[in-house]
């Protein structure tokens, strides 16, 4: 018998995704493309679709937009309950945070 776990999953997002209202959820779905893998292992590319509380997603978007309006990008660090379904990597948003990304580096002046 196999073993039982709880599987979480942690995406950070660099800039915010599309997205779907359906009712009171938000539904994102992003493609994986697994990278950094050892050699000799695949795993197939496939779609991971998210599903997070509107409200939830509507207050890290205000938090990512009041980092963006200080000049900084903002980055979505988002941990999702998740699970397999018909070939698809499904999640639900367990939680997100937003924070401040490194500042653009600034090009050198011309001599």
């Amino acid at each position: 018998m196999p073993a039982t776990v709880s599987a979480t999953l942690k995406v950070v997002l660099r800039e915010p995704p599309e997205t779907q209202e359906q009712g009171d959820l938000i539904m994102v779905t992003l493609h994986n493309e697994p990278r950094g893998l050892p050699k000799n292992v695949t795993l197939d590319a496939s779609p991971l679709q998210l599903q997070c509380p509107a409200k939830q997603w509507r207050t890290a978007c205000t938090r990512a937009e009041q980092i963006r309006a200080g000049g900084l990008p903002a980055l979505f660090i988002v941990e999702a309950h998740v699970a397999a379904q018909a070939g698809t990597l499904r999640g639900v948003v367990k939680g997100i945070q937003v924070v401040e990304g490194k500042a653009p580096e600034k090009a050198a002046p011309a001599q």
